[in-house]
């Protein structure tokens, strides 16, 4: 199987509501010779306002998000779409992607009529560098050290964790860049500890996953709680009634004893807090994962493996101990209200129906005058609205008057929203204050002078959507 690494630059955080402004990707062969690159930039959306914060981490100006000689966000998509589908079957590996770049690529082909699910069907399969590295660092520190901050705590950022194992890096947060250091440290990674390699490869595979997690009497389960990171002995309970892919899985330190004479209520309170006693292993999320032969002593603290394993045993034999535990994590999932906003809605209403995937292809292949009449035959609502969506961005002179009126005054209505009002988005009033905020910390130099200039576009755009004139 070949590989694909990747990376996107975005205006902000939110996977629902900023875009990706610079894609980049190598594809290699099966001994990560890379065969083929992709590199693209594309402008802003007419219902994005960046973040201040991420222009300042990206030292990205105003000026080149608006540069109108770049193509629009849907044209550079629409080529990512096609490149990509083009390289699988595959496996994609990015850095800290499954949370974030993955996330951004799928709701950007969802919001452009794309299959969002590219990089793991047909064959292709997804993983994280960043499991890799903490999983290298933490049975292979001969070949991968952690990067340290300032107070000595490890720190797995890609610059620094590049640069603490003697890699140059020449540039930081440049999609390219980013890709050729992660190619680099997987490069290091397959050459000095193969084992630890083919682990990383066998479990982006769901199935090798289940298998996993099933078999093994008790094993290795890394994870993020808030920004730090732990590793803990755990073995499976069970798994969520509805969803196969999360498999319930109990840290084998915990006070058993304790849990036990917990109620229900109590039970589900503290499945819910940073204490919890139960690890959801999501299959289908390339987890880390590693065997109980591989543990270091710390990790059976305070016990060792003889008495890990004889409380596997003893929790085996209290079958409705385990369905307690197993209810109250899945009793402690979030759940989250349907959403009224078409970009939080790709996983609310399940897959488009079989008429409106061939639409899609169909909206792709022919020209605007024929988008626009297809755009109102599509059954799912979701998909109808980005159609029009994408049509009131790139053509809206093929729109009646009173529909382009009515997006004129929604997009208004979203980029003016009060500052206060908490948008799920940004709106220019709040992107305004958080420049602020940032210029009020103390910048200088080009850093000020794109914050300034940030604030001056924003004063334009209010400027313009208030006479009316927004496209």
């Amino acid at each position: 199987m070949s590989f694909v690494l990747y990376d996107v630059e975005t205006t902000g955080l939110a996977k629902h509501f900023d875009q990706i402004v610079h894609f980049a990707a190598v594809r290699t062969d099966a001994d990560l010779r890379i065969i083929d690159r992709l590199q693209l930039r594309c402008r802003l959306m007419p219902h994005i306002i960046p973040s201040p914060e991420a222009l300042h981490v990206t030292e990205l100006g105003i000026d080149q998000l608006t540069d109108p000689s770049l193509p629009s966000h849907l044209e550079m998509v629409t080529e990512i779409h096609r490149v990509l589908q083009s390289w699988r079957p595959a496996l994609f590996l990015g850095f800290n992607s499954l949370s974030f770049d993955e996330e951004f690529l799928r709701h950007a082909f969802y919001q452009c009529l794309q299959d969002p699910y590219l990089t793991n069907t047909q064959g292709s399969a997804r993983a994280d560098v960043l499991g890799l590295c903490r999983l290298t660092a933490a049975l292979r520190p001969d070949v991968l050290q952690p990067a340290l901050d300032e107070h000595g705590h490890t720190v797995f950022k890609l610059k620094p964790l590049a640069e603490a194992n003697g890699m140059t890096v020449a540039l930081a947060h440049d999609a390219m860049a980013d890709v050729l250091t992660m190619h680099a440290l997987c490069n290091v990674i397959r050459t000095r500890a193969p084992e630890i390699w083919s682990q990383f490869m066998r479990f982006s595979q769901k199935a090798s996953v289940e298998a996993f997690v099933t078999d093994e009497d008790a094993f290795l389960v890394s994870e993020m709680v808030g920004n730090q990171h732990r590793t803990r002995i755990v073995t499976r309970i069970g798994q969520h009634s509805g969803q196969a892919i999360r498999q319930y899985c109990l840290d084998l330190t915990a006070d058993l004893d304790l849990l036990g004479r917990l109620s229900d209520d109590d039970l589900v309170v503290l499945c819910k807090s940073p204490q919890r006693p139960i690890v959801t292993v999501r299959t289908n999320a390339a987890p880390t994962l590693w065997a109980l032969y591989d543990a270091l002593p710390e990790h059976f603290a305070p016990f060792d493996e003889a008495e890990v394993l004889e409380r596997v045993t003893s929790l085996r034999e209290d079958r409705s101990f385990q369905e307690r535990l197993r209810r109250a994590a899945q009793a402690a999932e979030k759940v989250y209200p349907p959403s009224p906003h078409v970009e939080e809605q790709l996983y609310q209403d399940g897959f488009p129906p079989p008429q409106d995937k061939a639409l899609m292809a169909q909206f792709h292949s022919v020209h605007w005058e024929q988008k626009a009449a297809l755009a109102r035959n599509f059954q799912d609502q979701r998909y109808r609205r980005l159609a029009l969506r994408l049509i009131y961005f790139e053509r809206p002179d093929l729109m009646s008057v009173d529909l382009r009126q009515t997006w004129q005054t929604e997009l208004h209505d979203r980029l003016m929203a009060p500052a206060e009002a908490k948008s799920r988005w940004r709106s220019i009033p709040a992107a305004r204050q958080e420049a602020e905020r940032l210029i009020s910390a103390g910048l200088d130099g080009e850093q000020l002078i794109r914050q300034r200039q940030f604030l001056h576009y924003l004063d334009t755009e209010a400027r313009r959507i208030a006479m009316g004139t927004a496209a």
